[in-house]
């Protein structure tokens, strides 16, 4: 009888344990958290792999910061080579296919060319862009210090610096016509000169014989608004002619792929972040690039948007929920306010190329 007793017994434990078991995988606690799918649309081969590869660590930071989450957070990461048919196929893939929330994007080009799909596909897109046209419509958001601000600023520090006849060797790309229009714009009525203005275009190797005009206008200094390669073409094109002339930009001596070319130069390029570089050195041993932590503000951004929802947000709903925030309260740069036309509003930096890295300048 009690060997009867004994076996029934177990029997009982095994059904309680299995109904204990059982009922903990349905608590809430247990129940498997949704994924979220962040896009990016990166250069991470070609001529500016320099700037996308440490665009995507910059992402992948961005999400182990992030620790423990209410949500799982994937990063869909679409190479486009800097060319705008390869980022227009890249974001048709990430909005139809993978379904994600937001695109981070790099670049004036790509901006300009995601912007009808995104706003198409009724997913916002977030570039890295100096052209302001990127922000038309209501998915369409520029993290960048705006244009207008850099060729302001520019144009400042050639009249404060006294700087009377000046060159301009331009990019026809919508990023770098936007930056130069600034610049022109705010020389107006000013004792500064422009003496040479020309527009290259992206793939140019000989810029010979715009150096040579410029050696025969004689400007005090040369503005160059060009990408990598064409502006380490250009800098040892005019060594060769004998064009011994200090040169700025806007950015481009920090899109570089040889910085070191523009050693001691001056230049004016967005905010100074110390507390990022030195986050993204620890991580990586390395610095970061140009663009890098408005890249890692921007997942940041997309996380706290959506950890303050109780249920996933949807593509659509993103831009409402952004404008709920009102401020970004920004874990690069701070408290930054996201205007109706869809800027983030950052300020300028004046940097100077000093042991080949870009550095606040300090005076």
């Amino acid at each position: 009888m009690k060997k009867y007793l004994w076996i029934v017994g177990v029997i009982v434990l095994v059904l309680i344990g299995y109904f204990v078991m059982s009922q903990k995988v349905t608590t809430p606690s247990s129940v498997q958290k949704q994924t979220i799918k962040i896009g990016l649309s990166l250069p991470l081969t070609g001529g500016v792999a320099f700037l996308g590869q440490p665009a995507k660590k910059s992402a992948e930071l961005a999400l182990k910061d992030a620790g423990d989450t209410k949500y799982n957070y994937e990063l869909v990461i679409e190479d486009d080579q800097f060319d705008a048919k390869k980022s227009a196929s890249a974001a048709s893939k990430l909005i139809n296919i993978d379904k994600v929330i937001g695109i981070v994007s790099f670049g004036s080009g790509t901006g300009n060319t995601i912007n009808s799909i995104a706003e198409n596909g009724k997913t916002a897109q977030f570039a890295l862009a100096s052209d302001p046209t990127v922000a038309n419509g209501q998915y369409n958001y520029v993290h960048w210090t705006p244009a207008f601000k850099e060729g302001e600023m520019l144009a400042k520090e050639l009249i404060v610096r006294g700087y009377k006849k000046v060159s301009i060797i331009d990019t026809n790309h919508p990023g770098t016509l936007a930056v130069t229009s600034a610049i022109k714009q705010a020389l107006i009525g000013s004792d500064v000169e422009i003496v040479s203005y020309d527009i290259t275009n992206v793939g140019e190797k000989d810029f010979k014989t715009v150096i040579s005009k410029i050696k025969k206008a004689n400007p005090d200094i040369v503005v160059l608004e060009m990408f990598s390669p064409e502006i380490e073409i250009a800098a040892r094109q005019m060594k060769e002619l004998g064009l011994k002339k200090p040169v700025t930009s806007v950015e481009t001596f920090e899109w570089s792929s040889e910085p070191s070319l523009f050693e001691g130069s001056w230049f004016v390029s967005d905010t100074v972040v110390p507390n990022f570089s030195s986050k993204y050195k620890t991580a990586y041993g390395e610095d970061p690039a140009s663009g890098s932590s408005y890249v890692y503000d921007l997942v940041s951004l997309m996380i706290a948007v959506q950890e303050k929802s109780d249920k996933p947000i949807s593509p659509q709903d993103l831009p409402q929920a952004i404008s709920a925030m009102g401020e970004w309260n920004s874990p690069v740069f701070g408290k930054i306010k996201i205007d109706e036309n869809g800027f983030f509003l950052t300020e300028p930096a004046v940097k100077i190329i000093k042991e080949g890295k870009a550095v606040p300048e300090i005076n």
